[in-house]
């Protein structure tokens, strides 16, 4: 099991993703560059993370933690709490739903997002796959 938000957590899911040959086939006209994913705190966990990903036709190049997002320049960046990073981690939450409620703040062109939205949603089909321990549970 690997703990919410972390490196290792990270490093498992670039694991996961390049080995995932469908995920790569669905994103490979993806040339867009890196995406920031920050998880602001919220009554769960009082802890703020940020992470890049930079992926490169449909394969996950680069995944670190960072600490300031201004020091790259990502095509997106997506801002949620705790609980709906853990919701969707876990499968339990919808992401396009949570976008349309106002949950998840998007940074980047609009247009290009859903493009890929079926790349969006296999990358997230398989973040639900990392063997997750969350802090709060």
């Amino acid at each position: 099991m690997h703990r919410f938000p972390s490196q290792e957590w990270v490093d498992e899911l670039v694991k996961i993703a390049t080995s995932d040959q469908e995920l790569r086939e669905i994103g490979k006209t993806w040339t867009y560059g890196g995406v920031i994913t920050i998880m602001e705190p919220d009554e769960k966990l009082n802890e703020s993370w940020k992470a890049f990903f930079l992926i490169d036709k449909g394969e996950v190049k680069e995944a670190k933690i960072i600490q300031d997002e201004k020091e790259y320049n990502p095509a997106f960046i997506f801002k949620t709490t705790y609980s709906v990073w853990k919701g969707i981690v876990k499968g339990e939450v919808d992401p396009i739903q949570a976008f349309l409620k106002g949950e998840i703040k998007v940074e980047g062109n609009i247009g290009i997002l859903m493009q890929y939205m079926a790349f969006i949603r296999k990358f997230i089909n398989v973040l639900t796959k990392v063997p997750t321990r969350f802090p709060d549970e």
